[in-house]
């Protein structure tokens, strides 16, 4: 193999690697920010926390069953609510998919609000 065709491949395998290692630092930022894209559902998160303060008997009937919010009759019934999600698609969908995180601590940050101790 001559100089020069050993330096090209050197070179080239060298540049794989630095792709390969941005690509890698990459997935590792968006894993350690909770799967890459959650800030934007942990501050709706944060409205409907706030929310749920201002309404501590909606709060109450979604802690014991957090499906209401795909309940029309219940809906209706609560039209700030109602509202609220009609604004807030992502907190209803997150609502139904994981009600342990939105009622837990998972979005919450070690400094927000009165969780904060």
């Amino acid at each position: 193999m001559s100089a020069n065709n050993f330096r090209n491949k050197l070179a080239l395998s060298q540049i794989v690697a630095a792709l390969l290692f941005l690509n890698l630092s990459g997935c590792a930022a968006q894993a350690w920010d909770g799967g890459g894209g959650r800030e934007p559902i942990r501050h709706e998160i944060r409205r409907f926390h706030t929310f749920l303060q201002d309404h501590p008997r909606v709060s109450a009937d979604l802690r014991v069953n957090p499906r209401l919010v795909g309940n029309r009759r219940y809906l209706d019934r609560h039209e700030e609510l109602d509202d609220f999600l009609r604004r807030h698609p992502a907190v209803r969908r997150e609502m139904l998919d994981h009600p342990d995180r939105v009622f837990g601590r998972y979005y919450l940050a070690d400094d927000y609000g009165p969780w904060h101790r």
